[in-house]
């Protein structure tokens, strides 16, 4: 699809190809890192939270990161950027999860659980419905009784 923009207009906003692509990852990034503050102290609060996490989850919001994950699987820079967006992500879901159960071992198998179920269903092929995402999210709480 054309945008029917010249290429001077590309030029006006980026040094070059290198210059756009690291904007890009920056500003992908930072959506992420940036935008998420402290969670809620009550636990049950926390699991809230996660629960609306998950239901945003396949909003169009996200729908770039699939074709970031990709790229981050041939690109130093997008993996490098996709890595701390993981490891941050991973770790807001041990801290809910940390404040569910006693025993951090658990904690932190129930968050990589979820979180590779949770980006997992973004990248698999065929991609597996947000409903049917959400209903094994349903089925990982009955099972932790949650």
């Amino acid at each position: 699809a054309s945008l029917e923009l010249t290429k001077g207009s590309f030029y006006h906003h980026f040094r070059n190809i290198e210059d756009f692509e690291a904007q890009l990852l920056d500003h992908w990034t930072n959506q992420y890192l940036s935008t998420s503050g402290e969670l809620p102290t009550d636990p049950h609060q926390s699991l809230a939270l996660l629960d609306t996490i998950m239901q945003e989850t396949f909003s169009p919001i996200t729908a770039p990161e699939v074709a970031i994950r990709m790229w981050a699987a041939q690109d130093t820079r997008a993996c490098s950027c996709v890595e701390k967006v993981d490891a941050h992500r991973r770790n807001i879901v041990l801290e809910i999860f940390r404040g569910l159960v006693e025993d951090e071992q658990t904690a932190g198998l129930m968050a990589d659980l979820l979180f590779t179920m949770t980006i997992g269903s973004m990248t698999v092929l065929p991609r597996i419905p947000p409903d049917r995402v959400l209903a094994l999210y349903k089925e990982f709480k009955r099972i932790y009784r949650l």
